[in-house]
């Protein structure tokens, strides 16, 4: 087994950061890391593909690669919190017969089971965790504990995950939300004009736009945007040639098809579909 130790750092981002939610917009995410993310402070909901998770401190998100997700403010409440992206293929070769590190990102329905609530030892023990990887400091050997780190990690979270209610405490939405983004799901290569759905769903259009971002904290075209890279990303790994999958997700235009998937997930769709047989580090 051989790892590039000099990669761990492009692997594995550790942030802990403090906002003021009066003075930051924190749109949708969509990226290729994994992310544990850790409440430390704030009145938040966490919205995850179209599911609104109330959270409180000590609360963990899990989010896969294919996951839309964002944090939504309620209040002006400071607002702190930590989070862990990682390559998933950095952690695959220390799978064994017994443990998937990978299990509770993957083996669940897309956009639930997202939420994990700690009891207060547990707590301690991610914030033990968390600690390390934030007092590590340059030496020869903090490669290799930054990735020993997350593996301790992902262990106690699938073992947390693994016992963990599977009933979904949700924050309830307006009808009108949970119908648009059901419609929205189940019709990415339509017409998803402001315009089209104001007449599909018989309200006006503004009013549409303020729900929507009352509840969700961002607008309805992001929104839309990310969902269709999202399935671009699942069609482009089904084997589908890059201009089928343009057209299957929804972009009229190629070059802006090419643009927005370039901005969102960092690579442009033909090396994406290109990297997808070649995800392992040797």
């Amino acid at each position: 087994m051989s790892l590039a130790y000099e990669s761990i750092d492009e692997c594995i981002r550790y942030e802990r950061r403090l906002y003021n939610p009066n003075k930051c917009n924190v749109n949708f995410h969509l990226h290729e890391e994994f992310e544990i993310y850790f409440l430390i402070s704030g009145d938040v909901n966490y919205f995850v593909e179209k599911n609104m998770y109330p959270i409180k401190y000590g609360d963990v998100m899990i989010t896969n690669n294919q996951e839309i997700h964002k944090p939504s403010f309620q209040n002006d409440n400071v607002y702190e919190r930590i989070t862990l992206q990682f390559a998933p293929h950095i952690v695959r070769k220390f799978n064994s017969p017994s443990l998937d590190l990978l299990s509770c990102f993957l083996n669940k329905p897309k956009g639930q089971h997202n939420k994990i609530t700690l009891q207060p030892s547990q707590i301690n023990e991610f914030l033990r965790l968390f600690n390390q990887i934030e007092n590590l400091k340059p030496h020869a050997g903090y490669k290799i504990l930054k990735l020993n780190y997350l593996i301790e990690v992902l262990v106690l979270i699938n073992i947390i995950f693994k016992d963990v209610n599977r009933s979904e405490n949700l924050s309830s939405m307006p009808e009108l939300l949970t119908s648009l983004l059901d419609y929205i799901e189940m019709n990415l290569e339509k017409d998803l004009s402001l315009e089209s759905l104001s007449t599909k769903f018989y309200v006006d259009r503004f009013y549409m736009g303020r729900v929507f971002k009352k509840y969700i904290g961002s607008n309805i075209h992001e929104y839309i945007l990310f969902k269709r890279i999202s399935k671009a990303k699942q069609i482009l790994s089904e084997g589908y040639s890059v201009t089928d999958t343009c057209e299957l997700c929804g972009f009229n235009d190629y070059s802006n098809f090419l643009k927005m998937f370039k901005r969102t997930v960092g690579i442009s769709p033909g090396k994406y579909k290109g990297n997808l047989g070649n995800m392992d580090i040797d």
